[in-house]
């Protein structure tokens, strides 16, 4: 198995994403942690695929700083970190036009997506940094690459993540530690694309079926799966990715050129 032998950490793991990169990094050998807000969700996850768990807020510095250290002890390292975190469609202001988005409701991905990120990033790469290797890979969305009205907020969240795992990948790639990127494209398995579909849909006068036509046009014909975006967090993560650092990987089956 490729990730055997390695000890990998997922943040926000009962959402869709976060569950499928759980199950894949598994499946793939890695001796895997999960976390998240709802304890019973998070536990059934861990029975599932064998892992370890515990409650996080992966917004809290203390409790990510915490949880870390014990599991750096426990496992003697960290080999990887991902972190799934997103906020809901609708209180995150998807699908609403900028004229009338609060200011207060753009800045919620960046405040919640790109703080997480950085949060969870950062406390790992200091502990990786001092072992001297380690994979840390970030999530974001094909609609930083495009052009996809009403979606400001995540819009701006995404492009943000991106240029943090370049700028990060600077600042601890000289200590072994490998920082990368998912530009992963709309996946319909997730709850988060329905409800943003339906959104949309609304905002456009169409139905959900039009609005996610419209939107996620691909070279493939279809829309990524979630066992793909999950398949490129594990190829990132493993050895056989060791000479790729600071990058933006697409995965949205050809919706963007790069």
């Amino acid at each position: 198995m490729k990730l055997g032998g390695k000890t990998a950490v997922v943040f926000a793991a009962t959402g869709a994403i976060g569950s499928a990169v759980s199950r894949r990094l598994a499946a793939d050998g890695a001796r895997i942690f999960i976390s998240g807000r709802r304890g019973d969700e998070i536990e059934r996850l861990a029975r599932d695929i064998g892992a370890g768990w515990a409650v996080v807020d992966a917004t809290d510095e203390t409790q990510v700083e915490g949880w870390l250290d014990d599991l750096a002890k426990q496992a003697d390292g960290l080999d990887i970190v991902f972190n799934a975190i997103g906020p809901r469609a609708a209180a995150a202001g998807y699908a609403t036009p900028s004229t009338r988005l609060p200011v207060d409701t753009f800045l919620l991905p960046l405040t919640l997506i790109v703080g997480s990120q950085f949060l969870t990033a950062r406390v790992a790469a200091r502990r990786m940094a001092a072992q001297g290797r380690g994979a840390i890979v970030t999530l974001s969305a094909s609609l930083s690459g495009g052009f996809v009205p009403f979606m400001a907020g995540i819009t701006a969240a995404c492009g943000a993540v991106e240029a943090m795992t370049r700028s990060l990948a600077a600042e601890f790639g000289p200590d072994g530690v490998r920082l990368n990127c998912v530009r992963a494209g709309g996946m319909p398995e997730t709850r988060t694309i329905r409800e943003t579909f339906a959104l949309m849909a609304r905002a456009r006068g169409t139905t959900p079926g039009e609005a996610g036509a419209r939107t996620m046009s691909t070279v493939l014909g279809r829309p990524v799966r979630l066992d793909e975006t999950a398949a490129a967090v594990a190829w990132l993560a493993s050895d056989a990715a060791s000479g790729v650092a600071g990058q933006v990987v697409n995965v949205c089956a050809g919706a963007l050129v790069s």
